[in-house]
Formats: structure tokens, sequence, C-alpha cells
């Protein structure tokens, strides 16, 4: 947006001519703003604001040199109004000149150094540019025109930011000591205003870790004038680095006699009640403290005989199963039992208590695993039956129907595993209640589209037993029954999140890409969560959809690309809010996604997107992998499974299988980087010998994957990230390793050059080519005998046949490459006039169309095996067994949704396949 001029010294006179093209700028119409700047250009040729303007217009049609000039012009007459350097200030953020802007201000300053509103413009853009030396050295120089504090303070943090990135570890403590004196003199002058002040001076005590200083600071008349009765909740992190648990325990007594549902203030309280448990220290002066078991006890039912009747607060309830888990721990149990009696019976009565509250099951789950399992198994039923429900209950009011869902809930938690007959006979249950609700609210009486209602918990559940009945019975069909009953749910109740996650997670286990990008559209995720649940859709859909693939990586990318553009102006904001704290985070945020092992996949993805041929954008060199991080949510989808069932080396495996499939995708980036550079270099040695390293550490890395990565040691679960890609690549019958590196030494060979010209290297390229003949034929049964035997086994179809496509797009870009390198430019250009060929040459060029045709007839006959797909998803395995509960009152859109999906794929599979079949032959 542009900004208005904000001073005028010429009666709105400017300010009425400017005015129609900050209009058209705003409104995204820049080609009449640029129109109605030439106009006020015409009569006031010299007015710079309408001159910056017109760079903006032009900028934002995509004229950049036009609009790089008018600004250079701009920046020499070294501007100083506002109206004009801020329109400037626009477009050299939005071409990514940030360095432009400082050199702008930094000159405007100078024009006129007594100018506050210039003097801040200028930190504001060191922000942007990261320079926390100036940026310091902008605000003191601010504090001095204008003695006001948040200005002093914005150099105070300066300094901080300075200390946080520097790696020198005297450095840093000399610029901390340099900040905590900088606030010093202020609190010693008593000029301390704010709350955030307050805030940044235990944030620069707390990087020192002088955690006395701190306590004082905060137990201190200035923290308590600054923020008024949050003394005692600021002391306890401090109280608790110091080793101070009498006191601690005290205060936090205190707070919860205040306040018994806070759970952060439980927490601190057990841990000083357990430090002075171990402690043999007993201060008889001061019996207030609870230093025993028992005592800790007497103070929780204290609090839950405090509460008022008819207002049960869960707090106290939780705490009496906290203090049971850390007496387990630290006594083995057994003064747990004599304390507190059973956990189990703990359980059953909070379940009791809070049942009708959505989070009841969610509160109990860390507590229900201190149950013995034999114990936990034998009574499960309790939690069901608590209540005086059972599975065939049918409550007929929301309230009982979510204490029921909370019963059945707690029940299968602790419950052993069913087998697929019970799974089963559970989903149907579940779905017959949930359907039941349904016919029980018709279409007025249902859920407002922003509320979710207690009666979905039936349908996700039932979704989740069908998916276990499916793992165990190895088949399609409960899975399209979850389907379902999830396509139901979600469409009557558009706010569960739950619903559409799971209907995402089951469309990705049938490999139904194009069904899984719908369930992802009605999810409406915000872009952060393109990178937390990029392993559960993006990460799937160039298996699953290839044509759809390139526009959502894109948009992944496209987040991960700009991220740092858009966090820049919340570091401005940050900043002239005074919330300093946040700035802390949003560095911390953008490390996170910089170092974002998914980022670095989706550019590698992007890249081996099977590209047209002939090559004409060679792929770019990615720059380096960073060191992965795992910003994966793997909690999004609730599981329902027991804790025996809960694998707690999950989410370290997986990550570990994703960066080694990262590593593959890298290392074959860059080898085809590296082939597109040697073609177009003259002098290509150091690139060869480049290429020969990559092609042997490819090479090498895949068969080291193959032998680490044969199977995986995990059961399929609908909660749990799908198995790796990196198992259909490196355990496929044809070996992608040998194809691929004997690919890539063709265009090396190709590469070479000889006396004859580039390609002429004596047999290099026919060598090369027999052996990527050799591979090609060796792979070739395994590669067309690819056909799905039933549904359950269409993504893992899907996986290969995308494996295939890559490998497919990868091979007509390199026989292109080497074309263009071995054919003379003159014998592209007329066809007239007959080039004269080197023997060597020719030679080549038959060779390389020898093996095109060798690759042709491969892709021909995977091509030809694609008819006989369909047949894996015929009707019979997509019933969904709720349209005939309903009697026609409603129409599934699963097998819709899942025939599509596969159609979608296969065509696309076709048209890419002839494609490069066609232009392989081309090279006969």
């Amino acid at each position: 947006m542009a900004v208005r001029p904000q001073h005028m010294h010429d009666g709105g006179i400017v300010e009425r001519r400017l005015r129609p093209i900050y209009d058209w700028l705003d409104n995204g119409v820049n080609k009449k703003a640029l129109q109605e700047a030439e106009k006020v250009l015409k009569k006031s040729p010299t007015l710079q604001a309408a001159r910056a303007l017109k760079a903006l217009a032009l900028l934002r049609l995509g004229k950049k040199c036009e609009a790089q000039a008018v600004l250079e012009a701009l920046a020499e007459e070294k501007p100083s109004d506002d109206t004009t350097l801020q329109a400037m200030t626009i477009s050299y953020r939005e071409s990514q000149q940030l360095q432009k802007v400082c050199e702008a201000y930094e000159a405007a300053v100078r024009a006129e150094p007594g100018s506050e509103e210039l003097h801040s413009h200028l930190f504001m853009a060191y922000v942007r540019v990261g320079d926390h030396r100036a940026q310091q050295r902008a605000a003191l120089q601010l504090y001095r025109i204008a003695p006001k504090n948040p200005y002093y303070f914005w150099a105070v943090m300066s300094v901080v930011l300075q200390a946080k990135s520097t790696e020198d570890v005297s450095k840093k403590g000399i610029l901390l000591a340099l900040a905590q004196r900088m606030v010093d003199n202020f609190i010693t002058e008593n000029k301390m205003e704010a709350e955030q002040e307050a805030r940044l001076y235990m944030m620069i005590l707390e990087l020192q870790e002088k955690w006395e200083d701190l306590l004082a600071f905060v137990e201190g008349p200035v923290y308590a004038q600054l923020v008024p009765g949050s003394t005692l909740q600021a002391s306890i992190p401090y109280l608790r680095r110091l080793g101070r648990w009498r006191k601690l325990n005290l205060v936090c007594k205190d707070l919860l006699w205040e306040n018994q549902d806070r759970w952060d203030y439980y927490m601190p309280y057990f841990d000083s009640v357990f430090e002075l448990m171990k402690s043999d220290e007993r201060d008889e002066s001061d019996g207030s403290a609870d230093d025993t078991a028992e005592k800790c006890h007497e103070f929780i039912c204290s609090l839950v005989e405090s509460v008022s009747a008819g207002r049960a607060l869960r707090g106290p309830y939780l705490a009496r199963l906290e203090l049971w888990r850390r007496l387990a721990a630290h006594e083995a149990g057994g003064s747990a039992a004599a304390l507190l009696g059973s956990a189990r019976a703990l359980c059953v009565q909070y379940l009791r208590v809070f049942a009708a509250k959505p989070c009841a099951v969610a509160d109990l789950r860390p507590y229900l695993a201190i149950i013995p399992q034999q114990e936990r198994e034998d009574h499960c039923r309790d939690f069901l039956t608590c209540l005086g429900f059972d599975e065939n209950s049918e409550p007929d009011n929301a309230a009982d129907i979510q204490r029921h869902v909370s019963c059945v809930c707690a029940w299968r938690l602790c419950a052993p595993p069913p087998d697929a007959a019970a799974s089963l006979a559970l989903a149907h249950a579940l779905r017959a209640h949930y359907l039941r609700c349904v016919r029980a609210a018709p279409a007025p009486a249902a859920p407002a589209p922003t509320d979710s209602s207690p009666a979905d918990a039936y349908a996700t559940l039932a979704a989740h037993h069908y998916c276990y009945a499916a793992v165990q019975l190895q088949e399609a069909g409960p899975l399209v029954q979850a389907l379902g009953v999830l396509e139901l749910c979600a469409r009557r109740s558009p706010a569960q999140p739950h619903a559409k996650l799971l209907l995402l997670a089951i469309y990705h286990m049938l490999g139904a890409g194009a069904a899984a990008e719908t369930a992802f559209a009605r999810l409406e995720a915000k872009h952060v969560q393109l990178a937390s649940l990029g392993w559960l859709h993006a990460a799937r859909l160039p298996a699953a959809a290839p044509a759809l693939a390139p526009a959502r990586l894109a948009d992944v990318h496209t987040f991960y690309q700009h991220h740092a553009k858009d966090s820049v102006e919340q570091l401005t904001y940050a900043y002239k809010y005074g919330t300093f704290e946040k700035l802390v985070e949003l560095g911390a945020w953008r490390a996170r996604l910089e170092a974002c092992a998914w980022a670095a996949l989706v550019a590698r993805e992007r890249a081996l997107l099977p590209p047209a041929a002939p090559p004409a954008a060679p792929p770019a060199a990615p720059p380096a992998a960073p060191p992965a991080l795992d910003n994966r949510d793997l909690t999004v989808i609730v599981s329902w499974e027991p804790a025996q069932r809960r694998d707690e080396g999950l989410r370290a495996r997986t990550f570990e299988r994703d960066v080694a499939y990262l590593r593959l995708k890298d290392a074959l980036v860059r080898a085809l980087a590296l082939c597109a550079e040697a073609a177009a270099a003259l002098d290509n040695e150091h690139l060869l010998r480049q290429l020969d390293h990559c092609v042997d550490a490819f090479g090498a890395a895949m068969e080291r994957c193959r032998c680490e990565y044969r199977a995986p040691e995990e059961d399929l679960s609908v909660c749990a990230p799908l198995p790796s890609r990196i198992f259909a690549l490196v355990q496929s019958p044809a070996s992608y390793g040998a194809l691929y590196t004997c690919l890539l030494r063709v265009a090396r060979a190709a590469c070479e050059r000889g006396e004859g010209g580039p390609g002429a290297g004596a047999g290099a390229v026919p060598r090369a080519v027999a052996a990527l003949s050799a591979a090609l034929r060796a792979a070739r049964p395994a590669l067309a005998d690819l056909a799905p035997a039933t549904l359950w086994h269409a993504r893992d179809a899907l996986e290969h046949l995308s494996n295939i496509l890559e490998f497919a797009g990868v091979m007509t870009y390199v026989f292109g490459l080497c074309r263009e390198v071995v054919t003379p430019t003159n014998s592209r250009k007329s066809s007239k006039k007959k080039a004269s060929v080197s023997p060597e040459r020719a030679g080549t060029g038959r060779a390389l169309g020898e093996a095109g045709g060798e690759a042709a007839a491969l892709l021909g006959e995977v091509r030809a095996r694609l008819e006989a797909w369909p047949a894996a998803w015929a009707a019979p395995h997509l019933a969904s067994g709720v349209e005939e509960q309903l009697a026609g009152e409603y129409r599934c859109p699963a097998a819709g949704q899942l025939e599509r999906s596969y159609r979608e794929a296969l065509r696309h599979a076709r048209d890419t396949l002839d494609d490069k079949i066609k232009y392989l032959k081309s090279m006969q």
C-alpha cells in the first residue's frame, strides 16, 4: 500500500495532485497509477514524490529497469521529505534492496540532522537489514535529539541483540554488561516508565544468569511500580533456579489459594514439595511449608473443599493425580497407594466429575499410563460404566452425549488393543451412535458452522477403529467406511478439524492425492501450517498426485522464501510497541524455518518434477542443505491407541529417514546442475571432476540406504507419518542407484572435450550408453510390473509409478542435454545445408539414439501396463456403509473422490509417458 503524504508545505496542492496516484496504487490498478504520475510530472517535472510513486508503479508493472533508473536518479538528489522517502522505501522493500533504504535515510539525516522522524525511520531501516551496531548508534542519536524512553531502550535492545548474535564469549559478556549498566543508570535516576522496560532488564540479567539480581529486582520497588500485583508470579522461576524451595513452596501456596485452577502454579509447588522431602533439614520455625507428602495431600484436599458447591475445578483433582504420579516415581508407588488410594480410582473419580467437559480425557491421558498395565486392562470397563453407560447406551442430550463420549474414549485408552473383528464391531457401533445423533438432529437443528457437536467424537473414534481393522486385515474396505462417516461429519460440522485431518490422512493411506488435496483445502490451513503439516500432505503429493504437486510445492516454497521479508516488518512493529521479547521469538522463529529439513526437500522436489524435454531451463544448483531441523507436528492427529502401543522413537526414526531421502535428492539435483554447467562451459575439467565425485557419492549413498532401510519397523498408523518414500526408491526391484549413475555417466561422457569437440572422447559415450542400456534391460521386468493387486496396495503402486516418472523426466532431460552437446549448432539451424560431423560425434549420436530407443521401449511397456490398473478400485471396494443407513438422505462423496483421484493420477502418468516416449523416439 502506498503511504500518503504527511507533511505538505504548499497548502495541500501537491496532496490533491498525488491523491489519485495513491488511490490507484492502493486498489492495485498500477497502469492507471503510472498514467496519473505522468500527468503530474508534466506539470511539475521536478516533484520528487510523484517520481517516487512513478517508480513504484513501474516496479509493480514488472518494469524493474525503468523503476530502478528513476530510483537511482532520486537517490542522487538525496531527498529528505517524508512522502518521497516512504514511497522509495516501499519500492526498495518490494525489490529486496533494503540496504538502499538505509542509504536514502542516511543522506536525509545528514540533510536534516535534527529531524526526529527521519532518525526513527533510519533506525527501522537498520532493523530491516539486521545491522544491530548501526541500530545502536541510530537509537542513541535519536535519544539525544528527543530524550524519550523508547528510543533509549531501542539502543539497549540493539546491544542485547549484538550479544546474542556473537559467538565470542568474552565479547558477549562485555556487551551484556554494557546493556545492564545502561539500564542501571535509568533505575538509579528513577526514569523507568513501562513494563516492557522492566522485562528487557530481566532478559539482560537472565542472559548473564544473575539469578540473585533478578530476584532482588522482581521483589524490589521498581518492578512493583511498573508491574503491580505480579511480584509473586514473577519470582517463581528465579526461586526455583536458586533452589529456595521453602520460599517457593509458600509463594505457590499463596497463589493457589487465590486461584485453585492455575496449573502453572501447581507444577512448581510439587517441585518444591519433593525437593523439601529430599532434604534432611526441617525448619521448625516455619511449619506452614509443605515438606511431606501428607502435608501436600492435606493442602490439595483443602483446595478441593474450598471450592464453592456446584463449581468443580479441574486443577485440585488433577493435582491429586500428579501427586500420585510423583510419589510413585519417588517411592515405587507404595506410599502413593497408602496415602491416596489407587490411581485407577482417582482417574475414575475425575471422569465422574468432569466427563461433561470435552477436555476430560485429554486431562486424564498422561495419568492413565501410571496405572499398572494389567490393572488398567482388567478394570478398563470401570471407565465406561462409571456413569451408568456402556458401549450400547443411547444418550439423548448434548451433555449426556459428551459424558458417554468421554467414558468410551477413556475405556479405549485403557483396554487391550482389539483384534480386527473387535475393532470393526466397535467401529460399526460408534458409527451407529453418530448416525442416530444425525437423524435426531436434522439440518435446521444441526450445529452452527462455527461449532462442533459432541457427537462428532463418535465419528472420529469410529474412523480410528476402522483404520485399526484395515491395518490388521490389510484391506481397504474399512478405510472406505471410515471415509464415509468422516465425510458426513465434515459436512455437518465444518469447524471440526479432527474429521478433516483424518480424511486427509486416510486419503493419503489409499494414495488418493486429488481427494487429499480437496480435504486439505477444506482444512483452511494457515501458511505456517505448510511447515508443521507438510509431512501430512505436501510431502506425499509428488507420489500420489504429480499433476497437483507443483502448485502445492510452489506455495510451500514461496512461504519459506518470503518468511524473511514478511518477518522484517514484524521486527519493526516489535520495536514500535516496545515488545522486546517478541524480537527474540521472531529471531528464533526465522532460524527454525531457515534450518527446516522440509523446506530443503521442497526445493529439490520441485527441481525433480518431470522436466520438459528438450531442456530449456537447466536446474540450478540448490544452496547447501541446512542443518536438518524437525518442525513436524506429529501430535496433530489424536491417537487412541493404549499406552503400551506408543512408540517413543517414532519421531527420531522417521525424521532420520526423511533426512536421508533429502540427501539423496540433493545429490541428484546437484549432479544434474553440474551436467548443465559442464555442457555450457568451454573449460569444464574442474566441473567434470566435481561431477565424478558427486555421481560416486550418490551411488554409494543409494547402496548404503538400500542396506540400511529395508522395511519400516513400525506398523501403518493413521496418526503417524506414512512410510518414508526412501523405501520405494532404494528397495525397488529395479536398481535406481544403477540407473541414475549410468545415466549421469552418459552425460559426463558427452560433456567431455575431445579433438572432435564435445562428446568426441574416444568411445567414452558409446561405453557409457552401453552400460545404461544394460541397466535399462535389467530393470525392464521390475519397472513394468507395478499394477496394484487391490485398493490397499494403490499407494505403494503409485509411489513406484512416481519414481518411474521422475526417472523418465531426468532421463529425457539428460538425453536432451547430450543431444544439444553432440549435435553441431549449424545442423540444428539449417536442414538444407548438411553440416560436417566428425566420426566420433556421429558415433556418439548413433549410440544416444539406440539408448533412446531402448528407453522408449521400456516406458512404452510401462504405459501399456497402466491399462490394467482400474480393476484395483472397482465398485465393490468403495461401499461406505453410510448412505444405506440414512435411507437416501445423504450421498457419500468418498467413492467418487477416490475414483477421480486415481483416474487423474493415471491420466497424468499416461500423458507424461507419451511425451517422454515421443521425445525419445525422435532421437533415433
